[in-house]
Parts: C-alpha cells; structure tokens; sequence
C-alpha cells in the first residue's frame, strides 16, 4: 500500500527546494558584478515597475559645431540651388558631373557632313526641394578641365577645375513631355566639336579624356531677401536626363533632325555634390555659437541649438556625469533617453523648409571630432527602441540609447560626448549627410518652452562585499 501522505510532504519539499534554488539564481545573475546589460523592463510603463527609479535631472551640455565637410556620394540622386535661408544663411548647391556615350557604344559615328541645329543639356527634376521656388535663379554650366576618377571619394568642400562656360540662363523648371526639368541650351561650338571629332568617339574612355565633364551651379543667384531661392533633388539617372544633340546630315537632302544622347548614368558615371553654407547672414545666436569657445558656445547653445542639411552643423552633447550612477551600487538602465524639442517660436513650421523626417544621435570618439555608431544602433533588437524619427504630435525627438550608456556607467567603454546629426539612424544609412535637405532648430537645456532633457530609467543594486 502506498503511502501518499509520506509521498505528498516529500514533493512539496522538493518543490520548494527548487524554487528558492531558482529565486537565488536569478537574484544572484541581477548582482553580477560590471554587468553591461541593459535591464528588459521597458515594455511595462514606468509607474508598473517595482523598484525602477527615473531622473530627468542628469547634467547636459550642448551646443552647435559647424561641419566643414561631408562625403558626397556616387549615386543618381543630386541637388541643385540656392537659397538664402532666414536662419541659417545662404545655402548653396552645385553640381560636378561627366557624361558619356549611351550604352556605352563605342566607334560611334554621325556620318561624314553632320550639321548641328541644336543642342541642350536635360536634367530631370524630382518634384522635391527647400526654400522659395518662385525665386529665378542664374544657372551657369562650365566645362571642366579636370577628369572626375571614378572610385574616387568626392566630398561637398572639393572643387574641380573649371574652363569654359557653355551655357547661362536665369529661369524656372519647365516641362518636357510630362517630366519636370531644367533644359539649358548648350554651347553650339562645344556640340559641333563633339558631332565631328571622331576621334573622341571610339570608346568612352577616349570620350571622357577628351570631354571631362560638367560645373552646374548657382552662386551667381543675387539673393537678396530671407527666404528667397530654392534647392531642388534632380536624377542624373532619369531616361531624360543628359546632354542631346540635335543634327541632320548635311549630304542628304531630306532635312531630317536626328538625335544624339549622352547621358549621366551608367559605369563609367562620377558625379557628386559641392555645397557651401555661408552663416554671415544666419541668425545671430547660430553665428555666436559657430565662431566662439566652446565654453561660449555651450552657454549660447542653453537656449536653442541648430542642425542644418548637407552636414553643415550638428550638435555636439556632453553627458559629463554618467558614471556618477555606479559610484557606490550596481546600476541596470531600462532606459536613457535624450528628449530634444523643436523651437517653433524661434523657428515657426514653413512648408518651404518643413523638418526632417529624423535625426540620428551617435558617439564621439577619443580625437573629439570623429563619428562613431552608438550600441543601440548595432543591432536589430537594440534599435527598434532606439527611435530618431520625428514625433509631429509632440514636436520632438526621442533617443533611447540604454545599451550604450549601460557600458559607460559600467565603465566598459569611454564618455566623449555625442553628436546630433541630420541623417537616416539606421547603422547603414547614418554615415549620409548629402541626402537631407530639411534643417531643424532645436531647444537646449535652458529653454523654457522646449527645454531639451536627458531621461535615465534604472534600478540599482547593493554593490557585493
């Protein structure tokens, strides 16, 4: 006969034998010492959790560093303009490009007697820019006299050298078939030169020798009040976009126009952007903060800091007392935000700049200047709480970089500060400054309207002895 009572009082010993054994064993994994993990609690809210503590009150320092310069990168997507932007200055954005035989065709001929009728230079325009667009703008083309090196890294302060200009109007976009473009006519010497030399036509590194290229640009624009001017987003790889010849042969006489096309794209395609920001006639604040010390510039930036496009300016943001949460306990961080809020006093919603669609928050390394990715950003369960996007109900950005400054506090890396960039967040997209055309003004630490905050959520743990 089984003996249940001697049976039950026996499992209910080993059951709660391994209970306490399991109680002490995720008690114990919580206490590891220099644990650089970041605490799985933000999926309840914060008044849910029992033992979480949270501060907004962490030291913060910012201010605005202009950025000389940024790489411009090798794709179809280019911008062209000017604008004189009420807050940040004038903006201005050309163009350097080759253009080459289509399909890359080589011994190509346009018979023994071509006579040109004319020829244009087409470049499709996206529908997409910053700034006035009523404002007519002078566009310039030159020749260049320097080859563009395909596999070169091109960045937005590089200049190429220039010759002969081929082509100068003042206008607006137009419409070619249902596209909209800018059509400039082109120089009749420069296109007979090309119909004729066959010579440069065999192949089209016998071309690119020959014909280096295009200077598309705008800073001739006499831009004399806020606001005027306007960047426009163009695609070099468009089917419209290029240079076209218009001839007929000059032996025949059935006078029939015929149409040579070279174009942007392709192989042996290099175009890239330059862009110069000039902040003498930004907004006194932006100028201070650009010019000063860094003490000065922190000061100025208490009130608003600036995040221009094209790289231009970013933010550089001190979290000096970070470790200061390990000093006498152990520290898990649930979560560590940085809240920034956009100054519409200081800078009111215009459709004509509107914000950019996000922002990216990255590290600083040892040198004080060079960019680096935080952890949060490395991996895909980390980055999905990592946020950056804009928020247009509450106007604002939101940076959740728990995993990172979990590692500082355990100090298993370094603290040297922060950048606040304009650029896409995710690990690899955020090295592109040459592909956001929105600004953004931004209130600091000070600002009573928007004041910019750094939020640690965490729960702290007896140090072992």
């Amino acid at each position: 006969m089984i003996n249940y009572a001697f049976f039950n009082y026996f499992f209910m010993i080993k059951l709660r034998l391994g209970i306490l054994f399991l109680c002490l064993t995720v008690i114990f994994s919580c206490k590891k010492k220099d644990d650089d993990s970041v605490l799985g609690l933000d999926v309840q809210p914060e008044e849910d959790l029992v033992g979480v503590q949270t501060t907004d009150t962490v030291s913060l320092r910012m201010f605005t560093q202009k950025v000389d310069s940024v790489k411009s990168y090798n794709d179809q997507y280019k911008f062209l303009g000017s604008n004189l932007d009420p807050i940040f200055g004038r903006n201005d954005a050309s163009i350097y490009t080759n253009f080459s035989i289509a399909n890359n065709l080589t011994n190509l001929t346009f018979g023994s007697n071509p006579i040109l009728d004319s020829a244009e230079i087409v470049i499709r325009f996206l529908g997409q820019s910053i700034g006035d667009t009523t404002t007519a703008l002078n566009y310039d083309v030159y020749l260049l006299d320097e080859k563009l090196i395909n596999g070169t890294s091109y960045y937005s302060s590089n200049q190429v050298v220039t010759g002969t200009k081929v082509s100068s109007i003042t206008g607006k976009i137009k419409t070619r078939g249902s596209n909209l473009c800018l059509v400039f006519p082109l120089d009749a010497n420069f296109a007979n030169e090309i119909l004729k030399t066959n010579a440069n036509l065999v192949n089209n590194t016998s071309f690119q020798n020959a014909y280096k290229g295009f200077y598309i640009t705008t800073k001739a624009s006499p831009l004399t009040s806020p606001g005027n001017g306007a960047i426009r987003r163009f695609d070099l790889d468009d089917n419209i976009s290029g240079v076209n010849l218009y001839y007929h042969d000059g032996n025949s006489l059935a006078v029939a126009t015929q149409t040579a096309q070279f174009t942007f794209r392709g192989i042996d395609a290099v175009r890239f952007n330059q862009i110069k920001h000039d902040y003498n006639s930004a907004e006194f604040n932006l100028k201070e903060q650009l010019t000063s010390t860094e003490e000065v510039a922190i000061s100025n930036g208490n009130s608003n800091i600036y995040v221009n496009s094209f790289g231009g300016t970013r933010a550089k943001i001190y979290l000096p007392h970070l470790k200061n949460f390990s000093d006498s306990q152990l520290v898990s961080i649930s979560r560590a935000e940085l809240i920034v809020k956009i100054d519409e006093t200081k800078s009111p919603y215009n459709p004509n700049y509107g914000y950019p669609s996000s922002l990216a928050l990255i590290a600083s390394n040892a040198d004080g200047t060079t960019e680096e990715l935080v952890y949060d950003q490395l991996e895909t369960t980390d980055f999905v709480k990592y946020g950056g996007n804009y928020d247009a109900t509450n106007k604002q950005y939101v940076f959740n970089i728990a995993r990172h400054v979990q590692k500082i506090i355990a100090r298993n890396i370094s603290n040297y500060g922060f950048y606040l960039v304009n650029a896409i967040p995710n690990k690899s997209y955020v090295i592109r400054r040459d592909n956001q055309y929105s600004r953004v003004v931004l209130g600091g630490k000070n600002n009573v309207s928007c004041k910019a905050i750094f939020k640690i959520t965490y729960v702290k743990y007896p140090q072992e002895k």
